[in-house]
């Protein structure tokens, strides 16, 4: 099996769906030894920031010389991209090598009339062997969609259990209020462990408290009030830290104050379990930290971003840190969502910023097509075109942005990756 091979496997198993559920997963990691027991975890879930938060521990944590596995999802361009080690991606054939082992396990397995694994508990599988056998000091994972039964679940009790902001999201699985999604997250917490959570709204916060008092865990809300903002521009930001003062950091966004806050956090519970993080590891770790796709500066003159918001709450942030940004300036929104989604609502709120509109559909069964997409946003903009590709999607909005425009490209993951390469390729220009 070779890398190509190796990529077209995993994905092949996307047939399988998503499927709740710890006992596929359980399976394979008891044939492959039971990796994850031999490693130490920072487990985290929530709806929004999940991901820049575990950029930020991780970041923290390899400055200060600990080898430190990531674990994120998905990605961006590569596959690679969601199995790091110290911010380097699984080398290709590494990643050939060992799903080639983890199928010929899972081949065995459904032999003996197993269930098959789903896609997320082969790919969780794959990366629990390769942090341990690449002798990983801990590992920064992040779930899928949920927590209770979430593949990273597996886990025993981790170093920490993080829970990020929650918000409405897979409502079709996860629940439709704010308390049934807020117990599914709150799944990852073990009995007698320690849980540090973003400063959650009442019913949230209250759910998460009740799980942590059921299991007798330790439960620490980051404080907002911890963070100031000194500045923030196009591609970095800067805020001073209560206790460990000027801060600066390349993951830009107002809502990545509390993500911050609640990374600060985990680091404070980090040190006083025997971590050795001190003041320039922080600093460093954070200016260094890389979470691409999230408000992500990719092009000037105009300005162009790239945001992986997939959810009223994330395209609420976005808005939010824009209009800090360009008080006065309008955008051209290239804007594509799956059906499942809340894109309605999305819409309306990127409405207030929007000069104008342009319709994508991702290469994926889930995609809105974009006539239908189009109809949606011209019942909140009269300037919305649609183009059949992401490249000439692209290249419509550069014609339709002045100098005096920016352009921002959001909405589901499976589209924005592209129009990164595509804008590379195009504007060529440094910043």
């Amino acid at each position: 099996m070779d890398y190509k091979d190796a990529v077209a496997y995993i994905h092949s198993l996307e047939r399988f769906g998503s499927k709740p559920g710890l006992e596929r997963i359980g399976a394979l990691v008891e044939r492959l030894g039971n990796p994850q027991d031999k490693l130490k975890f920072i487990h985290i879930a929530g709806t929004n920031g999940k991901g820049s938060t575990a950029a930020f521990i991780s970041s923290v944590l390899t400055c200060a010389g600990y080898s430190t596995g990531l674990y994120t999802s998905p990605f961006l361009i590569r596959f690679n991209e969601r199995i790091k080690i110290n911010g380097e991606e699984i080398p290709d054939s590494d990643l050939a090598e060992y799903a080639y082992r983890v199928k010929t396990i899972i081949d065995k397995m459904v032999e003996e009339g197993y269930e098959h694994p789903t896609e997320f508990e082969t790919i969780t599988a794959l990366s629990f062997l390769y942090y341990y056998e690449k002798k990983c000091d801990v590992v920064v994972l992040e779930t899928g969609m949920g927590g209770r039964f979430d593949a990273t679940n597996i886990i025993k009790c981790p170093l920490v259990s993080v829970i990020t902001k929650i918000s409405l999201d897979h409502t079709q699985i996860l629940g439709t209020t704010l308390d049934s999604i807020a117990f599914e997250k709150a799944g990852i917490i073990k009995p007698g462990g320690i849980v540090v959570t973003y400063p959650q709204e009442k019913p949230t916060g209250e759910t998460i408290k009740a799980v942590c008092d059921e299991r007798n865990a330790r439960l620490i809300s980051a404080d907002a009030n911890d963070i100031k903002m000194i500045g923030i521009k196009p591609g970095n930001m800067i805020f001073n830290h209560r206790d460990y003062g000027i801060i600066k950091t390349g993951i830009v966004g107002i809502h990545q104050l509390h993500n911050a806050a609640v990374a600060l956090k985990v680091i404070e519970v980090l040190k006083s379990s025997g971590f050795d993080l001190d003041r320039k590891d922080i600093r460093t770790g954070f200016l260094k930290a890389s979470w691409p796709g999230r408000f992500e500066l990719i092009g000037r003159k105009p300005d162009f971003y790239i945001d992986g918001a997939h959810n009223p709450d994330g395209v609420r942030a976005f808005i939010q840190t824009y209009r800090k940004i360009y008080p006065k300036q309008k955008a051209i929104i290239i804007f594509g969502a799956s059906k499942d989604k809340d894109y309605d609502t999305m819409l309306r709120e990127l409405s207030t910023i929007a000069e104008g509109f342009i319709a994508v559909a991702a290469d994926t069964p889930r995609a809105l097509p974009v006539k239908t997409l189009s109809i949606e946003m011209r019942k909140y903009c009269k300037n919305v075109e649609f183009s059949d590709t992401i490249e000439e999607a692209v290249t419509m909005s550069y014609m339709k942005a002045a100098k005096a425009h920016v352009i921002a490209a959001l909405g589901s993951l499976f589209y924005i990756g592209q129009v990164r390469e595509i804008v590379g390729k195009i504007a060529s220009r440094s910043f």
